[in-house]
């Protein structure tokens, strides 16, 4: 008998955790972003915000809470109530802030990963008159005298590119952060830069227009709007694999039914055409990947660049 009144009572224990499942969302929802309107998260995150609202009939609300490369928008959501109702659409950078030790929170343990959403490799550009044609040019280069590189900011995918082109190669190249990644890429068209691993939904513009010269592409596959640049693996710089990869996160110990809800109305969110062609207008890739496929990614990058860190000494701001 006092089992069975222990399986009710962990019955009645679990009945308002599953209804509030069931009624999820049952009011507005906010999902945060790290940095100001305008820039591929935010767009992405206005995107699955008005899809999400559609899916549900419940507003789901972005708010921009810029700074700190990302980590002011992720620190709320880390300490968020566990319900669901406070999101962040973010990057890898939880990842390479976390190699780098500069979040203020533990990701493993304060967030629950939710959805992949999509990837987009940087691109290796250099000034439109510079001398460096190549992958080798670059390293003779860096061998013969030092080479700047300029990036948006210590722990941007642009900045981290850079060291592990550092890594790979063995040379020193001087790093040079900007405030934004706009400046920097004046400063590369002007010749103040020689190189940039830069974002490419702004370079790409620029070498399409004549203005910057692409040499390669840091993902693992060459991109379709770039078809005839090579990746960087091509050109023996064997595992490189540097793409800004975006992802929704909870709060830790939401509730997996709410987790698993939210990943499979993004899941079919994404699938839908208007949607892709939304991704591919940021110059990027549409992923698919839910909580668990999520974390495993987190992991990995958290490790690869644990590795970086530790070779080239790169310290945060």
């Amino acid at each position: 008998m006092a089992f069975w009144k222990w399986i009710g009572a962990l019955a009645l224990a679990c009945a308002p955790v599953a209804h509030a499942a069931d009624d999820y969302p049952g009011k507005p929802v906010k999902l945060l972003v790290g940095f100001n309107p305008g820039g591929a998260t935010d767009l992405l995150a206005r995107l699955y915000a008005a899809k999400l609202t559609q899916k549900f009939g419940q507003s789901f609300v972005v708010d921009n809470r810029a700074g700190a490369g990302g980590n002011i928008a992720v620190d709320i959501v880390a300490k968020a109530p566990a319900d669901g109702y406070t999101l962040v659409m973010a990057a890898n950078y939880i990842a390479v802030n976390a190699a780098l030790k500069r979040n203020p929170y533990d990701w493993k343990r304060s967030l629950a990963p939710v959805a992949l959403i999509a990837s987009t490799p940087n691109l290796l550009v250099v000034p439109a008159a510079s001398k460096l044609h190549s992958v080798d040019d670059l390293i003779k280069g860096a061998k013969q005298g030092n080479l700047t590189f300029g990036s948006p900011g210590v722990g941007s995918s642009i900045h981290m590119a850079g060291e592990l082109f550092k890594v790979l190669t063995g040379v020193e190249m001087t790093h040079v952060p900007y405030r934004g990644i706009a400046q920097a890429e004046v400063d590369l068209m002007g010749g103040s830069l020689d190189l940039m691993f830069g974002s490419i939904s702004t370079a790409a513009p620029l070498v399409e227009s004549g203005r910057l010269r692409a040499i390669a592409v840091t993902g693992k596959k060459r991109t379709k709007f770039l078809p005839n640049i090579p990746t960087l693996d091509e050109t023996g710089l064997h595992g490189f694999d540097v793409e800004a990869t975006y992802l929704v996160v909870a709060p830790a110990h939401t509730p997996a039914q709410i987790v698993h809800r939210l990943s499979a109305a993004i899941a079919e969110i994404t699938r839908q055409p208007d949607v892709q062609r939304a991704i591919e207008r940021l110059y990027a890739q549409p992923l698919s990947g839910g909580a668990q496929e999520t974390t495993a990614f987190l992991r990995a990058e958290e490790e690869k660049w644990e590795h970086v860190v530790k070779v080239t000494g790169v310290k945060a701001e």
